[in-house]
C-alpha cells in the first residue's frame, strides 16, 4: 500500500511540474504564421527590421503564458515576407531546462538527452529535421570564471529560408 501512495505522489510531482511547464498557449507561435497575427504584439514589444526584408519580434514569454517555469524567456519571432520563418526561445533565468520541455511536449521535436555529456557537465547540443523545418536545442554552462551561468536556446527554423539571413547579407555587401 506504501507503494502505491509513493507512486500516487511522484505522479502527482510530475505532472504539477509538466502543469507549470504546459501553462502556455504557444499555438500561434509556428511557422508559417502572418505578422498580422501580432498586432497586438507588435504595438506592445520590440518590431523591428534587422535587415532588409527581414523583421524581428521579440516577447517575453510571460505575455501569451499564465505563470510558468520557463518565466524570463524571451521568444523572438524573425519574418521573411510577413512570414514567421524562424522562432527562437532564449533562456538565462531558469536552470531546469524548460525549453527543453516545451521543445519536446509542446513542439513535439523528439529531442533525447545525451546523459553522458550531461554528466560531464558538457554543452547539450542537439538537432533534428522533421517535416520541413530544423529543431535546434543548446544548454551551455559556463566554465571558470563563467561557471554558474548558462545559456538555453530552443530554435524552429523553416527549412526553405535556412541561408536566407546569409543571402541577404551578402546582397547588401555587395551594393
Amino acid at each position: 500500500m506504501n507503494k502505491f501512495f509513493v507512486y500516487l505522489f511522484t505522479f502527482w510531482i510530475g505532472a504539477q511540474a509538466n502543469a507549470l511547464a504546459l501553462n502556455c498557449d504557444l499555438s500561434k507561435f509556428k511557422l508559417g504564421q502572418n505578422v498580422s497575427n501580432f498586432e497586438k504584439e507588435k504595438k506592445m514589444f520590440m518590431f523591428g527590421n534587422v535587415m532588409e526584408n527581414i523583421n524581428v519580434l521579440s516577447i517575453p514569454i510571460e505575455f501569451p503564458c499564465n505563470k510558468t517555469e520557463a518565466d524570463g524567456t524571451f521568444i523572438k519571432l524573425f519574418f521573411i515576407n510577413n512570414k514567421v520563418v524562424r522562432i527562437v526561445f532564449e533562456n538565462t533565468i531558469k536552470k531546469n531546462k524548460p525549453l527543453f520541455r516545451i521543445a519536446n511536449n509542446i513542439y513535439k521535436a523528439g529531442f533525447k538527452e545525451n546523459q553522458k555529456i550531461i554528466d560531464a557537465n558538457q554543452p547539450e547540443q542537439y538537432a533534428l529535421k522533421k517535416n520541413e523545418a530544423y529543431f535546434l536545442y543548446a544548454n551551455i554552462k559556463g566554465i571558470n570564471e563563467n561557471k554558474g551561468n548558462f545559456f538555453e536556446l530552443f530554435e524552429i527554423v523553416d527549412k526553405k529560408y535556412e541561408d536566407a539571413a546569409s543571402k541577404e547579407a551578402i546582397a547588401i555587401e555587395e551594393k
